[in-house]
């Protein structure tokens, strides 16, 4: 909708939304060393060896193609409303800043883009103090 009204558009990330498919990556065309970084589901630490390395960098290969059918629709209805051919990465490119919904610190250290913020838990709802016990 932002690049059919052409303005600059926010996106908010959450993990729970497609946490496979490595969309803030290719959005931000942020760097993603697959043998630095360990891939979601592949139970392997920051320090991996080399097969584990290997795995690692094999593993996303999968996921693409799910990733890419899972996205078809959406493509269409964007090429729909936009009247001219789209692509999920030209979309996603065209965001100004990306919002995370986690925490670096509650993860590995990898590269991060300049329009990339970590907002923590949005949704998290206000606590009450501690007891002075």
């Amino acid at each position: 909708l932002a690049k059919y009204l052409l303005i600059s558009a926010v996106f908010i990330y959450s993990f729970i939304v497609f946490p496979l498919c490595d969309l803030d990556v290719e959005g931000t065309a942020c760097p993603n060393p697959f043998s630095c970084i360990p891939r979601l589901l592949t139970m392997n630490s920051d320090r991996m060896t080399f097969f584990q390395r290997v795995k690692s960098m094999l593993y996303p290969l999968s996921l693409k193609y799910i990733c890419q059918v899972s996205v078809i629709p959406y493509a269409r209805m964007a090429s729909e409303l936009l009247q001219r051919e789209v692509s999920r990465g030209e979309i996603l490119a065209s965001g100004s800043v990306w919002l995370f919904r986690e925490d670096f610190v509650m993860d590995y250290p990898r590269p991060i883009m300049p329009n990339m913020v970590f907002t923590g838990g949005i949704n998290c709802a206000n606590r009450k103090p501690l007891s002075q016990v």
